[in-house]
């Protein structure tokens, strides 16, 4: 899977650009407040229908405009598809593919998987628990077909619970019921959570196996289920519900599930963010991200894009070659920012590289004897 194209219209300061993608690697360079950034949020926003820098529709529009216009071509085991994304100030969604209208974001993020790191992503290591699920459920769901139906049907039930526990005092027969239908799609999401997080970690130590950091190859994944290990049935788990249901009364929600699982990454018994400088931090970062784009791609059905945010920042000599050894392997299209080629391009063949200059919202794609923008 690729991204052919791209086009925009009044999305942030870009009051109308498009781009020729290359198929390996895209460099985006220009000034801050250039517009650079902008480019991969609206890349971000038509694969998740939301932003990565705001909630708020309305500073994506531009002054004066009601609404913004994503449009790109995709192209998908031999297949081209046209993805279309309107949104307005009044938060109304638009979506066509391939000239048809869309009631599901899903539909776009299937074809359109996209993974992304910035400056804030460090949040995956000093965020809480949810930042972790967020990062391996989005791989599972490309990679596994159960997982969405299976994750849709147990928020359902979640919701249902944590609604009758502001409504009823005691145990009764509707908690029997709700928390059978819990427990069994708790172990099932467990179960498909804990066979991919083993794919992670066997594609992670592949991928750093003859990395100049040795730190790498160290540390462990633990997938923690969201509840006691001495529960290991979806029976105990009922039972565990039940018992914990006054102290779930009183705090209004309930204490165990899969939506308190989180992804620890340690070295022997401390946490990676207690041992790694923050430049280690960032190496391993990408090692995550490129192990899950690697994961993904190699199910067999999608090579996702990764979009890299001010790739160069924090970052020495060193690690920056450690990171391009990463991505030689990814096998996927990239889509990076710098402020200037030189942090970027010496690590990538020419004939591999597009690059993409933005100032003032405004887009150009000049090229030298190499190929290389000027």
């Amino acid at each position: 899977m690729s991204l052919l194209s791209l086009s925009a219209s009044q999305f942030r300061n870009l009051t109308a650009v498009s781009l020729q993608a290359h198929r390996q690697f895209n460099l985006i360079i220009g000034m801050n407040g250039s517009g650079k950034t902008s480019l991969l949020e609206a890349i971000y926003y038509l694969a998740h229908g939301r932003s990565f820098r705001t909630s708020r529709t309305q500073r994506l529009i531009q002054h004066d405009e009601n609404s913004f216009v994503l449009h790109a071509k995709v192209s998908e085991q031999q297949q081209t598809h046209s993805l279309g994304l309107q949104r307005d100030k009044q938060g109304d969604l638009l979506l066509r593919l391939n000239g048809a209208n869309v009631n599901r974001l899903a539909e776009f993020a299937q074809l359109l998987p996209v993974q992304l790191i910035t400056p804030d992503s460090f949040r995956l290591f000093f965020g809480g628990p949810k930042e972790r699920r967020q990062f391996f459920d989005m791989g599972l769901f490309h990679v596994e077909q159960r997982f969405f139906d299976s994750w849709l049907r147990f928020n359902k039930v979640l919701k249902q619970r944590n609604a009758l526990l502001k409504t009823s005092r005691q145990y009764d027969g509707q908690f029997e019921f709700w928390d059978q239908q819990f427990a069994e799609l708790a172990f099932e999401l467990q179960q498909l959570r804990a066979k991919y997080v083993n794919q992670l970690e066997a594609t992670f130590r592949t991928l750093t196996a003859d990395a100049e950091q040795p730190l790498m190859a160290e540390l462990n994944f633990q997938l923690q289920q969201g509840w006691p290990e001495r529960v290991a049935t979806a029976a105990d788990l009922q039972q565990l519900l039940q018992q914990s249901f006054t102290q779930d009364y009183r705090m209004g929600f309930t204490q165990y599930g899969p939506q308190k699982a989180d992804l620890k990454i340690k070295k022997d018994q401390w946490a990676a963010e207690e041992v790694l400088s923050r430049g280690q931090l960032k190496v391993l970062l990408f090692a995550l991200k490129i192990a899950q784009n690697n994961v993904i791609r190699d199910s067999g059905r999608k090579q996702p894009l990764l979009l890299i945010d001010d790739l160069a920042s924090e970052l020495d000599q060193q690690s920056t070659r450690q990171i391009f050894s990463y991505l030689r392997d990814i096998n996927s299209q990239v889509f990076i920012t710098a402020i200037n080629a030189e942090q970027v391009s010496p690590f990538i063949d020419a004939g591999q590289l597009a690059m993409f200059h933005v100032e003032h919202g405004q887009l150009t794609a000049r090229t030298d004897n190499d190929g290389r923008t000027t």
